[in-house]
């Protein structure tokens, strides 16, 4: 065995017989035979599935279908039972109007009647009364041979008094149904449920019907919708083949068979009843043998008829839901035919490997040359780079030493506004307190005009101390430490609006969804106390409305502070933010100009925006966005302003 290093072996596999270099042939190959074969199963298996499931959608809807007729047929006998129910008496010629139109619709009804309770005491007094309307009506009963003989004495009889069509089921009129123990125990059963009760067809010696018939019957009491006296039961006789196919008939053929189980369906079983769909060539069919059924996909499903429940079993007939495999040969065929071309087109690559290699040590040459120059453009822009370090350490040597400025200003700027307010405030309170007692003093002797002055000039002072004030407090914001806690902002605008106690003619509403944040309450409260008092103090009539409202945005909230005054013209949107700038100038009261500034400066140092909503009409809307603070940044803050 001979032993190779990697790059031996690599250049041994370059220079080996050229078979080595068609395995990539073989792997593509291989791939696309097993991709084209996996889907062609998968689109075969989709192909039965949605056969499967258009089958299931037509049994369906046939089932449907199918109890729709069941339910109205047997609705007729709650008709009966109702009409009964609501009637104080029915004569024979009611009982065969009423009945008649269901009859006609439906040929699957081989009789309806009424069967009323006669107690053994009442008998005389029912025949006469009977005997009324058809005077050959006699109470029977059939011996074991099926002849008609008179009904024997028993405690109670359930005769057929009424029913249709007559011509057919004439050998019912007067039997007595308590002859029948079965039936009699049935009947008993059913009396105490007002239901609809269902049991095989009558087996009476005689009886004119066919198989596949049920009988069903409702018990009838004395007063409407109460479990009274029995009055006696209403019936009907249906034969199930005609009732289904009447169903059925108005539904185009799909190729779906129909077997009808009784009592459930169990392997085994026979159907009491089969379907054969009318696509069949060769006709109808009751029966299908169970091996040629088992092969086939099926579907099962219950319907409840009266106090019952039937299973049905519903199966495609051949030639119907079969899937067409045409797709997924035509994606074999086309995966094979796909598969080669690109072998093809593989073996042309192969061939011209080795014009590659040798155009490969050529650009490899190439490039050698290329990289020496390459190398020597690095250098250079190396020695750039350098020389941009050097520049780069100069410039943040000296935004060093202007952000250092900066800060020295800003400091020397706030040092400055708290001296000069407290230096401003003494002569101020001196002034106020001289124009005091000159009025004092004064007295009675004091002109209205010298008075009028000196409440003026009380007013100028009231003015200076606020714009001092503002001032102090402008000039604060951004420095002062916070304290950041979590608020309910409905709680905070009412501790805002109870400061202020507006006048009793204004209206404060807050809103119903007003956020829970953490950010600083005190800057928030003042925030709002500006705008309020803003809102109540320009406003121009004695009474007003106030609107807050506040909605979250993620990492933001937003607030809207909303007044019915009189409006801010456009052209001063952006006017009143500004420091000392007011709208209207007045001798007495007027605004110093600091409190929008010093809402928006609020506002902005918390990360937000602030604009205004108003025209020429009425109304003005303010409208700010507050930061959430996280708890990371919370305790940023309060480390920079204990710091601080």
């Amino acid at each position: 065995m001979i032993w190779r290093t990697p790059a031996q072996a690599k250049g041994w596999l370059l220079k080996s017989p050229r078979y080595w270099a068609y395995l990539p042939l073989a792997f593509t190959a291989l791939l696309g035979v097993s991709a084209t074969w996996l889907v062609f199963l998968q689109v075969t298996e989709l192909e039965e599935q949605r056969q499967i499931s258009a089958f299931s959608e037509a049994a369906r809807d046939r089932i449907q279908v199918v109890q729709r007729e069941l339910a109205y047929a047997l609705g007729v006998v709650q008709d009966i039972a109702s009409f009964f129910e609501v009637s104080h008496q029915v004569s024979r010629r009611q009982f065969r109007e009423f009945v008649g139109p269901a009859l006609r619709r439906n040929p699957g009804i081989r009789a309806l009647g009424w069967v009323p309770q006669v107690p053994e005491a009442q008998r005389a007094a029912f025949l006469k009364e009977a005997r009324r309307s058809l005077p050959s009506f006699r109470l029977l009963e059939r011996n074991a041979q099926g002849k008609a003989i008179p009904a024997q004495r028993r405690p109670v009889h359930y005769p057929v008094l009424y029913v249709q069509p007559y011509p057919e089921n004439k050998p019912l009129l007067g039997l007595d149904l308590a002859a029948w123990p079965n039936l009699l125990r049935r009947l008993e059963e059913g009396a105490a449920d007002p239901r609809i009760h269902l049991c095989e067809t009558l087996d009476l010696p005689g009886a004119p019907f066919p198989a596949y018939e049920i009988a069903a019957y409702r018990p009838v009491y004395g007063e409407l919708n109460s479990a009274g006296r029995l009055e006696g039961f209403s019936f009907g006789i249906f034969q199930v083949g005609q009732v289904i196919e009447q169903a059925l008939k108005n539904l185009s053929p799909a190729g779906v068979d129909m077997r009808f189980f009784s009592k459930g369906f169990q392997d085994g079983q026979v159907p009491f009843y089969i379907h054969a769909s009318r696509a069949r060539q060769t006709g109808h069919r009751r029966e299908v043998p169970e091996a040629v059924l088992a092969d086939r996909p099926h579907f099962r499903d219950r319907i409840p008829v009266g106090d019952r429940y039937w299973s049905v079993v519903c199966n495609p007939i051949p030639g119907y839901f079969e899937p067409d495999h045409w797709n997924s040969r035509l994606i074999l065929v086309g995966g094979l035919s796909f598969t080669g071309l690109g072998c093809i087109y593989l073996f042309a690559l192969i061939g011209r490997a080795q014009e590659v290699r040798r155009l490969v040590e050529q650009r490899t040459r190439e490039l050698q040359q290329v990289n020496q120059a390459l190398n020597a453009e690095i250098a250079e822009r190396r020695q750039a780079e350098q020389a941009l370090q050097i520049l780069n350490h100069t410039l943040e040597h000296r935004i060093a030493r202007r952000t250092a400025e900066a800060e020295r200003r800003a400091r020397d700027l706030e040092q400055f506004a708290y001296v000069a307010s407290h230096d401003l405030k003494a002569p101020l309170r001196a002034i106020a307190n001289l124009a005091s007692w000159l009025k004092e003093d004064l007295g009675k002797d004091l002109k209205p005009e010298t008075a009028e002055q000196l409440d003026l000039l009380c007013d100028r002072v009231a003015r200076m101390h606020a714009l001092v004030e503002g001032l102090l407090a402008y000039s604060r914001i951004g420095h002062a430490k916070t304290q950041v806690a979590e608020i309910h902002t409905a709680e905070l605008v009412e501790k805002v609006v109870d400061s202020l106690a507006p006048p009793s003619g204004f209206r404060i509403e807050i809103g119903d969804n007003m956020p829970r944040i953490r950010t600083d309450p005190l800057q928030l409260g003042q925030v709002f106390a500006n705008l309020i008092d803003n809102a109540i103090s320009h406003h121009d009539r004695d009474q007003g409305r106030i609107r807050i409202q506040g909605r979250s945005l993620g990492e933001y909230v937003e607030f809207q502070v909303e007044d019915d005054g009189p409006g801010i013209p456009s052209a001063y949107h952006q006017r009143i933010f500004l420091m000392f700038q007011t709208l209207t100038v007045k001798d007495f009261g007027a605004s110093t100009g600091i409190g929008l500034a010093l809402v928006k400066k609020l506002v902005e140092e918390h990360g937000g925006t602030i604009d205004l909503d108003s025209g020429s009409g009425r109304g003005a809307r303010f409208r700010f966005t507050w930061r959430n603070e996280k708890l990371e940044a919370t305790a940023g803050r309060e480390e920079r302003g204990n710091d601080g």
